[in-house]
C-alpha cells in the first residue's frame, strides 16, 4: 500500500508541475475576442515525438506538453499551439531538431516562405521566433511558427489555421498577417509578463493628520 501511495503522490506532483510550468502558455487572454476553445495535456506515457530534418528523421524527447486551440467566437479556430517542455539534459539537441524540422518544411517548398522579418530580428518579448507563411489563402495552415523559450526549455509550435470564407475573421492575406502579428506579440508578451509582488502593490499607510498648534495663553500680570 505504501508503494501505491507513493506512486499516487508522484503522479500528483508530476501533474502539478505540468500545470505550473505550462499554465502561462495555455491561459493567455486577448483583447480581440480570441478565446481558448480546446486544451488537452500530452498523455503521461508519451516521452517524445519524431520529426524530419534535412539530415533525416530525429526523435525529440519531451518532458511534458499541451495542445491548445484559440478561436474567435463568431468564427472558426484561428491558431493551434503545441506547447512542449524539453528535458534539460537533451534541450539543445531537441531544440535543434525542432528547428531542423521547421527548416525541412521550408525546403520542401509546400508550406510557404520564411518570414524574413523574424529571420533578421528573431527575438520577440524574450522568445526566439522562426516563422513561415503562405503567400495566398490556401491549404490547411496559413502559417507555422516556432516560439523558443530558452529560460523555461519550452518550444511552442503555432499553426495558424485556414477556414472557409464564412468562418474566418480575415478576407485577404494582408488581414491574416495583421491578425498573426497581433497574436504573436500579445501571446509572447502575456507569457513573459512581469510578475508584480504583493509587496510592490501594498497600500501605503496614511500619515496621521498633523495636530493644530494652539496659541499659548498670556499669563495674567
Amino acid at each position: 500500500m505504501k508503494g501505491l501511495a507513493w506512486v499516487l503522490v508522484a503522479g500528483a506532483l508530476t501533474a502539478s508541475a505540468q500545470v505550473q510550468v505550462l499554465r502561462p502558455y495555455a491561459s493567455c487572454r486577448f483583447d480581440d475576442g480570441l478565446v481558448v476553445a480546446e486544451k488537452s495535456a500530452l498523455p503521461a506515457d508519451v516521452a517524445g515525438r519524431a520529426v524530419m530534418t534535412i539530415a533525416g528523421p530525429r526523435q525529440v524527447p519531451i518532458e511534458r506538453g499541451e495542445l491548445v486551440t484559440w478561436t474567435y467566437p463568431e468564427g472558426g479556430p484561428f491558431a493551434t499551439l503545441r506547447v512542449e517542455q524539453l528535458p534539460a539534459e537533451s534541450y539543445e539537441q531537441g531544440k535543434a531538431n525542432l528547428v531542423g524540422d521547421f527548416d525541412h518544411l521550408l525546403a520542401s517548398g509546400n508550406e510557404g516562405a520564411r518570414n524574413m522579418a523574424y529571420a533578421l530580428h528573431p527575438m520577440l518579448n524574450g522568445f526566439e521566433v522562426h516563422g513561415l507563411d503562405r503567400t495566398k489563402i490556401d491549404g490547411k495552415n496559413l502559417g507555422i511558427y516556432l516560439l523558443i523559450d530558452d529560460a523555461k526549455r519550452v518550444v511552442t509550435t503555432v499553426y495558424f489555421l485556414n477556414q472557409g470564407p464564412e468562418r474566418r475573421k480575415f478576407a485577404t492575406i494582408e488581414e491574416y498577417g495583421a491578425l498573426r502579428e497581433h497574436f504573436l506579440n500579445a501571446y509572447t508578451n502575456c507569457v513573459h509578463a512581469p510578475v508584480v509582488s504583493k509587496a510592490a502593490v501594498a497600500p501605503t499607510k496614511k500619515a496621521a493628520p498633523a495636530k493644530k498648534k494652539t496659541a499659548a495663553k498670556k499669563k495674567k500680570r
